[in-house]
């Protein structure tokens, strides 16, 4: 696939033409052109071959179209059409050659011509020069001898005598108006006569059947001129019904400019297979970009012009149709400058170019960069943001940072599509459009996205309309607002801006690794924070590992082992600065710029950015950790890169990735104390105990900061190794302010739990377990007697006894442990009642055993009567207050009993009960019990001898809370834990004997909810 310059052949001028150099003098061309010579750099546009062939039609005779009015802005093409027309009408052998296919142009032989342009004033006026190119000057001498005297009709009509067709070609009349409105005749002025004089030509000439006028207009630029010439058009519309014939020469927003550019500016071009190829190659990219979603799927759409627009990109119109409306670019002309300036670039360039673009422009180049700044006055905007001689503009200085040339050409592009000067024109191109001229064969989308959103943060003219389209303009932009705070931002807030967004980056949330953070310290400060605790120090990078002023501050540390420091390699710290800068400027800018300023939503994008610029940049920087070690003997700080992995859905958090790096290999810290037990715990007896069986635990704490080979624990981590390790028996606390690593022999100890609550005997069933009396325990017991070795030895770890107490004693066979200090369990008395209802009498119980005291008045029980047999009740509500008493041991209960002929049982709905049940109350499902949890936990009920049971035999779970007030959400908590054990449908059952809640009423509600019944004396209020 050949690139363009070496597929094309350039006309030997086509890099050197000039504005000037094309302006055509339509007097002097006409008759001194080759007509041959003239075609042969002449494309033929829509609106030449509709002027010739309405033209050729009327100069035959053959139509009433007479008046043909070329309307376009300077530089459009007229006069050259104008020759056209002209140099075809005079020569039939010529017309034969170039559009012999027209209709009537073989109808005639020669016209004559008289061709006039409004920028001469010759004293016979624009009649008196018709007149003699016609060959009858003397005809019209009256109408200029005297002074300026308007041909009538009837002398026009005389003029243009005979079967000969005639041609008038009016170049460039507005200026020729324009100047006679500013010279006074009489009332008026000549523009008066020569108005006059112009409308009577136009009426003459409609009745002639072979005379055609064209004339030219130049829209908006000689505005009295223009609207002088309308009038005169009007007038003779109105007098003779028919209108002019307007026309545009070339049409630049259609492929005519690629044919007229092909074909004054290059010699020869490839065939139509390399170009079908190129056109090819550009489909596939523009597809893969449509694909990526990078550009439009309508991008695609592209490819199929190339062939019609080769060498230059289908592009290339829309972009020129920006600005073609400029009052300083003479369309045809200054485009074909333009694009000669375009030529050259490419020329010049080293890059492969396939297809030539407004990105191409080379600014480097004077002609080149003079012809875009004439167009648009932007030179600020080039010198600053794209080019300059020094290679400081922003483009420049991000392609030498990157090392190549995309963000040249984005520039350049965009700046290209920015040159219209007109009121509320469209201006640049959005991402997508900017994508669809960049893309090529050698270049995707991303490198240009990336170049384009460096350009986006630096460049200061750069705008971003609200539709997306990106563009440059005279006007500051807000990057350039905000480099301007950032440049005048002090030094010291920048300072204080920075080591207080590294203190938020690294600010030790767990303290698993450091304990404070101290960002870019002075050293004084920092040795009197490591004095008391670990402590990470950010220090600035020179160059050196570690930095110097860390290598000679950790030289005369004490505490060494409490040093971790946050540093690189490369003395960047100016970039951090200019970083920090940024974000102090949108900061002070937020507080200027409210929520309905059309700058808003650019700044919060920029906030956003120069957010994570920063973050990034210190991540850059600080990129390597240096924490304490020992190489042979000498203490040192062991160098190690920071983690930077990390999730990018989440914020950075600082100290995970210190702790990520400090917890891999080689590992320095470790936060799972039990899962490492056995090497924390030697390493701690070998450097902290050293030689000694014990020592002071704030010696040891003080070892820990001072020796480097210590590994590090989270906070407080020594005090969890110490417990755990004087939990398995290998460290013992000797409760004096030290620690020994070779405990005492132990002693032995009894460990009793109830399994259930005295039954209605005062049974109780205790389970028995032992510490510290080695694989085979011996367990003495005596009931309600003391224990000794003679006593008798428990078969299993349970024991069903009614005895008031019973004392245990644990003995290890093997002799390593000493034998302990008996254990007394103490028995409670249960006080229950039977109630007849019928007679209306009550019975006490009191188990194990007892004496029973009573008052039906109030008053204290323990001073009441004793209890010899039942007690007569009377018909009103009655509560019976007991007290039982037996050998020390102690119980008080109140019973409450309806009122004769009732069944409820009497509650105070206000008051706190308590619910205490001989029997278990039974919640004896699944969802009975979660529903009756689900009504504690909004209640506030707590429950006391609860039972848990989960699943059926054989994977079943037992759970025995004992005395205890156990809330609905722990017990919700703990059935969570163990239902993970069994199948999600395994059953639940509960039971509880005493359950508090805050009042009556809500007993009755949790009860009545559940099913469950409320006995006689089963509630106590106060």
């Amino acid at each position: 696939m050949k690139t363009i310059k070496s597929a094309c052949q350039l006309h030997p001028k086509a890099l050197e033409i000039n504005v000037g150099d094309q302006i055509e003098q339509l007097d002097q061309i006409i008759h001194d052109t080759n007509g041959q010579d003239y075609f042969k750099k002449t494309f033929i546009t829509d609106g030449m071959k509709t002027l010739l062939s309405k033209g050729m039609a009327r100069l035959a005779g053959k139509s009433n179209d007479t008046v043909f009015h070329l309307k376009q802005a300077m530089g459009g093409g007229k006069t050259h059409l104008m020759v056209g027309f002209g140099l075809l009408a005079r020569d039939s052998a010529l017309r034969e050659k170039q559009i012999g296919s027209i209709p009537y142009q073989s109808d005639f032989a020669s016209a004559s011509i008289a061709a006039f342009n409004g920028r001469n004033n010759p004293h016979t006026y624009f009649w008196g020069e018709i007149a003699r190119q016609l060959g009858k000057e003397g005809l019209f001498r009256e109408y200029w001898e005297s002074g300026a005297k308007a041909p009538d009709e009837q002398s026009w009509i005389k003029l243009f005598e005979g079967e000969e067709p005639i041609l008038i070609l009016l170049d460039e009349m507005p200026p020729y108006f324009h100047y006679y409105s500013t010279q006074v005749l009489g009332h008026g002025t000549i523009a008066d006569v020569i108005t006059r004089a112009f409308s009577n030509m136009l009426t003459a000439a409609q009745k002639k059947k072979n005379v055609c006028i064209v004339v030219s207009d130049l829209e908006a630029a000689y505005d009295t001129g223009g609207k002088l010439i309308q009038r005169a058009l009007d007038d003779a519309t109105q007098e003779l019904g028919r209108a002019e014939v307007s026309i545009t020469p070339v049409n630049l927003e259609s492929n005519e400019i690629y044919q007229i550019l092909r074909k004054r500016l290059f010699l020869s071009l490839p065939d139509k297979s390399e170009i079908a190829e190129i056109a090819s190659v550009y489909a596939s990219r523009l597809a893969e970009a449509a694909k990526a979603k990078t550009v439009e799927r309508s991008a695609e759409a592209l490819a199929n012009d190339i062939e019609s627009t080769y060498p230059f990109h289908p592009s290339f119109k829309s972009i020129v149709a920006l600005f073609k409306e400029n009052e300083k670019f003479k369309q045809t002309r200054g485009l074909m400058e333009l694009v000669s300036r375009l030529l050259k670039s490419v020329w010049e360039s080293s890059d492969d170019v396939y297809l030539i673009g407004a990105q191409h422009f080379d600014l480097s180049i004077h002609d080149v960069r003079e012809k875009l700044a004439d167009i648009s006055e932007m030179r600020d905007v080039i010198a600053r943001d794209l080019w300059d001689s020094t290679d400081s503009a922003h483009a420049q200085i991000i392609d030498i940072n990157s090392g190549n040339h995309y963000a040249k050409q984005v520039g350049t592009l965009l700046l290209t599509a920015s040159l219209s000067t007109a009121v509320n024109s469209v201006k640049g191109l959005t991402q997508s459009e900017m994508l669809e001229c960049l893309i090529d064969p050698n270049h995707q989308g991303s490198g240009f996205l990336t170049a384009f959103s460096e350009l986006q943060k630096l460049a200061w003219y750069l705008h971003q309309t609200q539709e997306g389209r990106n563009y440059f303009s005279h006007q500051e932009n807000l990057t350039k607002k905000l480099q301007g705070y950032a440049d005048k931002a002090p030094q010291n807030k920048v300072d204080e801006l920075i080591r207080h967004r590294l203190e938020e980056m690294y600010k030790p949330e767990t303290k698993e690794a450091y304990e404070k953070v101290l960002p870019l310290p002075e050293m004084d400060e920092a040795a009197a924070v490591l004095k008391i605790g670990r402590a990470l120090l950010i220090i600035s990078p020179d160059g050196k590992t570690p930095p110097g002023v860390v290598a000679n501050f950790f030289k005369d540390l004490v505490n060494k082992n409490n040093l971790l420091v946050l540093t690189g390699d490369k003395s960047s710290i100016a970039s951090i600065d200019k970083a920090a800068r940024h974000v102090y400027a949108v900061t002070k800018a937020d507080m200027e710029i409210p929520d309905s300023h059309p700058q808003r939503k650019e700044l919060d994008e920029k906030k956003a950015q120069y957010e994570q610029d920063f973050q990034t940049t210190v991540l850059s920087v600080f990129d390597k950790l240096l924490f304490p070690g020992n190489n042979r003997g000498e203490d040192v700080l062991r160098p190690k890169a920071l983690d930077s992995t990390y999730p990018s859905n989440e914020p950075y958090n600082g100290e995970r990735q210190v702790v990520k790096t400090l917890t891999s290999d080689p590992i320095k810290l470790y936060t799972q104390i039990s899962e490492n037990f056995d090497a924390l715990r030697a390493r701690a007896e070998s450097l902290l105990f050293g030689s000694q069986d014990e020592a002071r635990k704030t010696d040891l704490l003080d070892r820990m900061k001072q020796k480097t080979q210590m590994p590090w624990l989270p906070s407080r981590g020594f005090d969890q190794l110490a417990i755990e390790a004087c939990q398995r028996g290998v460290w013992e606390d000797l409760g004096n302010g030290y620690i020994t690593k070779k405990p005492k022999p132990k002693t032995t100890e009894v460990i009793i739990s109830e399994d259930s609550s005295p039954d209605d005997s005062g049974t109780v069933r205790l389970r028995i377990g032992v510490v510290n009396a080695g694989n085979g325990p011996r367990i003495h017991f005596a009931e309600d007697s003391d224990v000794s070795e003679s006593c008798p030895v428990l078969s299993d770890n349970t024991l069903a006894t009614r005895a008031l107490r019973v004392q245990f004693l644990a003995v290890d066979p093997t002799g390593k442990n000493l034998t302990g200090a008996p254990t007394t369990w103490k028995n409670r008395l249960t006080l229950r009642n039977r109630f007849n209802e019928v007679s209306r009498t009550v019975e006490l119980f009191v188990a194990p055993k007892g004496i029973i005291k009573y008052t039906l008045d109030g008053s204290e029980a323990r001073n009441g009567t004793e209890y010899t047999g039942p007690i007569q009740l009377g018909d009103e509500e009655t509560t019976v207050y007991v007290f039982a008493e037996c050998e020390g041991l102690e119980e008080k209960r109140n019973f409450t009993f309806y009122k004769s002929g009732s069944k409820e049982v009497p509650i105070m709905k206000e008051a706190p009960a308590i619910w205490s049940s001989p029997s278990p109350k039974r919640l004896d499902s699944s969802s009975k019990t979660y529903e009756g949890l689900k009504m504690a936990k909004e209640k506030c009920i707590e429950f006391e001898q609860v039972t848990l049971m989960v699943g059926s035999a054989p994977k079943v779970i037992h759970l025995s809370l004992g005395e205890m007030k156990i809330s609905a959400g722990f017990i919700e908590r703990e059935l969570t834990h163990l239902q993970t054990l069994l199948s999600p449908d395994a059953p639940v059952i509960m039971t509880f004997k005493k359950a508090y809640t805050p009042t009556g009423f809500d007993l009755e509600q949790f009860a009545k909810q559940l099913g469950i019944e409320i006995g006689n004396g089963e509630v106590e209020q106060k």
